[in-house]
């Protein structure tokens, strides 16, 4: 009896341990997290912007782990502007601007980039993230 009432406390050790980890991975939506649905063609492809002030030291990052279908499609960084719409400032440390993503269409399906927007260096939750789902039709 005893070595099953020592196994029953490690499993539920383990189980405890393994329900804190997977809490603490999920980060809970927050007021200011923003999302966006685009919908293109297989080889479509489509910009969006998002607002960011580097010189604080914030920056949009893609979370890889909290992605699906990273597969179906091609993110790459098609710049930063600072300032806002047409205007265009002279380089000024504290003047935010907008970071713009450019995404293209790989495989038809449905994917989801999540991108964060904090500091590289802190170890806390992301200030802001924004979620973009992509429904890819076929040709």
């Amino acid at each position: 009896m005893r070595t099953s009432f020592t196994t029953f406390r490690r499993l539920g050790l383990l189980g405890m341990l393994a329900g804190i980890a997977l809490v603490a991975g999920v980060a809970p939506p927050r007021a200011d997290d923003t999302a966006e649905t685009l919908r293109l063609a297989v080889g479509g492809e489509a910009t969006f912007s998002l607002k960011e002030n580097p010189s604080t030291g914030y920056r949009w990052h893609l979370d890889t782990k909290a992605s699906r279908n990273l597969d179906l499609i091609e993110i790459s960084d098609a710049g930063y502007r600072q300032g806002g719409g047409d205007v265009v400032h002279q380089p000024m440390v504290g003047v935010p601007g907008t970071r713009s993503f450019r995404i293209i269409a790989r495989k038809d399906g449905t994917a989801t980039a999540v991108f964060d927007y904090l500091r590289d260096w802190e170890n806390q939750a992301p200030a802001q993230r924004h979620t973009v789902t992509v429904e890819i039709a076929p040709r």
